[in-house]
């Protein structure tokens, strides 16, 4: 049996019951809150599918959904010595930051992913925007488990956004498509993808090709 996939989250504190697949977590920045509804959404559709993922969370997010750069760069930092093979970012920051460039850098020359959210609409986040990321939005082609490869300027791949199929009142968009292709991801590896054939695997498995069409 293959063993379970290191999958590090940068985001809030990660509430019941996901929390039961979290084997390690640091608080990097201010209070937690008491139940962080974007983590735990976070967690569940990661784990939605790869269940049998071991979450490593890096808990950078204050009671006001806040952070400073430093500590996610100090979050990255702390998942690549903890030996994930993935890191999910569902989150994103307007400024191109040097520390935060080099620090994705830093993950991916010791082997690790990172997947990171690329919002649809609006200009360009970070990290999605980095060379070191796979950047993944929401496209509503998709259903659960199925991948598009879109090839934008903003964005890499898309697949399905909402935490519950056909709920998106229960929470969705770019930051729970990049959870879940995070899922995707831990369970290709799982199953004996190395971290340098996951694009290709990605493309090769792809269900759509090119950007939706409004309309279409």
């Amino acid at each position: 049996m293959n063993a379970p996939v290191r999958v590090g989250l940068i985001d809030g504190t990660v509430a019941v019951p996901q929390a039961t697949s979290v084997v390690a977590a640091r608080r990097f920045h201010g209070d937690a809150a008491s139940v962080d509804a974007h983590a735990g959404m976070v967690a569940q559709s990661v784990l939605a599918h790869c269940p049998e993922a071991a979450l490593v969370s890096a808990e950078v997010f204050d009671v006001r959904r806040t952070a400073p750069v430093e500590a996610i760069i100090d979050a990255i930092d702390w998942l690549i010595a903890q030996q994930v093979s993935l890191i999910n970012m569902s989150f994103g920051i307007a400024r191109d930051v040097s520390a935060l460039r080099a620090a994705c850098e830093r993950a991916t020359a010791h082997d690790c992913l990172l997947v990171a959210a690329a919002p649809s609409h609006g200009p360009t986040t970070y990290p999605a925007g980095f060379g070191a990321c796979i950047a993944v939005t929401g496209d509503a082609r998709c259903q659960p488990g199925e991948i598009a490869l879109l090839g934008t300027a903003k964005a890499d791949f898309g697949t399905h956004p909402f935490v519950h199929a056909g709920q998106p009142q229960h929470g969705g968009g770019a930051s729970i498509a990049t959870a879940r292709m995070t899922g995707l991801i831990g369970d290709m590896v799982r199953r004996g993808v190395s971290i340098a054939h996951v694009e290709a695997a990605l493309v090769a498995r792809a269900a759509y090709v090119g950007p939706e069409v409004i309309g279409a």
